[in-house]
Order: C-alpha cells, then structure tokens, then sequence
C-alpha cells in the first residue's frame, strides 16, 4: 500500500520522501493546482480530487466509495502547525515501524520549503467512506496544505486499522 502519490506532478525528491512515508501512518497527495485558486473552495476541490488515488489504492477501481465535500474544522497558521498534528500518525502507525524524530524533520524540509507562502486548512472525515475504518480505530485526520508560490497542494490523509 502506498504512502505517497504524486499526481501530474514531477519531484526530485520523490524517492526520498516515499522512503520518508514508507510504513508510516499518513498518506501524502501532491497535487499542482492550474485553475484559479479561489481558497477554501480550492482546497475542497483539491481534497475531492486527491483522495481518489488514495481510495484505489485501499479498495480498488471496482468499489464504490462514497465522498461529499469535506467541512472545514479551522484554519491554521502554518506548514509546521499541521505536521504537528500529522506528527502523531507517523511516529504511531498500527502495525508498529518505528520512525526518528530526525526522519518527520526531514519530511516535513522537502514537503514545505522555507521560501513558500501557505494556506493550511484542517478538515472533517465524514466527507468519504476512507475514513470510516479509521474512526472505529486508529484515529483519523484530513489537512490541505497550499504552496501560493508553487501552486502546489500538499494533501494529508490518515485512517488505518489492522
């Protein structure tokens, strides 16, 4: 199962960042945005969109998974703010591999480079039937992360269970 998806977007780091996310328990999207950024209705698209690579790779083509547009829960300050809440998930996954403090800081350096201006948004997980086995279990969470100056969204997606 994958920890990583790059959609339509090509990163020299990508090797390194898919050993980063290896057994951890957080999905990462990469998705460059092309259309008019228009701020939360933007990053609800961009979810929607983000997601779907995420649902094949759990369920297959074949399954029919539900999703509506996901409900913001608060904005937040910055890149750092989120990875503080994703931070949890990848030192904890279930099936324990454990992941250095040295590891998440390097993750979270090729993820949000310094010179980039964000929008971050934390977001619901009644929004797609993804998240449903991790809320009976693991613990679930949902975060958008846009790079202005790269037209860049960097998408966190967490549900497991063993």
């Amino acid at each position: 199962m994958y920890r990583y998806y790059a959609i339509d977007h090509e990163d020299p780091n990508e090797d390194e960042i898919v050993s980063l996310l290896d057994a951890s328990g957080v999905r990462c999207v990469r998705l460059p945005w092309t259309e008019e950024y228009r701020d939360i209705v933007t990053h609800q698209q961009a979810l929607m969109k983000g997601i779907v690579p995420v649902v094949i790779d759990r369920y297959g083509e074949d399954e029919d998974v539900e999703t509506s547009t996901p409900s913001l829960m608060e904005e937040l300050a910055s890149p750092l703010t989120v990875m503080g809440q994703v931070e949890y998930f990848y030192h904890n996954p279930v099936y324990p591999y454990w992941r250095s403090q040295e590891e998440f800081d390097r993750l979270y350096r090729l993820l949000f480079p310094s010179d980039g201006t964000y929008d971050c948004f934390c977001w619901s997980d009644d929004w797609c039937d993804f998240f449903d086995a991790g809320r009976e279990w693991f613990g679930t969470g949902c975060w958008s992360v846009y790079d202005r100056r790269r037209r860049l969204f960097t998408l966190f997606f967490v549900s497991e269970t063993d």
